[in-house]
């Protein structure tokens, strides 16, 4: 599986990447620091999966999330944050997520989440 990361923490992105390089059917194509990089690289490297955080400077994840389903339709997108409330949760499943991930869950939780949006 092909994955987009997307986050505005430089660090962020590279713990996430090492953990998502970990799984053994997982390949980070791309990262990008913002939601108009992501859209770039979705166009340009054609993800399976973006991987994006909701809160992020100008283009928030469900802006992100609309733009690559309504131009991507064929990419998946899992949204990941610090908030669990239901509320976001929701709102990024009307936007067009096919995940949602707190950034508390376990590795696994992740896992299981990229692969349910390939599903």
């Amino acid at each position: 599986m092909r994955v987009l990361l997307v986050d505005d923490h430089t660090l962020v992105r590279a713990g996430v990447r090492r953990l998502l390089e970990a799984f053994h059917d997982v390949e980070v194509v791309a990262e990008a620091r913002d939601g108009r990089e992501a859209i770039d690289m979705v166009a340009l490297h054609r993800p399976d999966v973006v991987l994006v955080d909701l809160a992020m400077p100008g283009m928030d994840g469900f802006a992100v999330t609309r733009e690559v389903r309504a131009h991507f339709p064929g990419t998946s997108v899992v949204i990941m944050s610090m908030h669990a409330d239901n509320a976001y949760v929701r709102q990024a499943l009307s936007a067009g997520a096919l995940g949602f991930v707190v950034k508390e869950a376990a590795p696994a939780e992740l896992e299981l989440a990229l692969h349910a949006a390939m599903g």
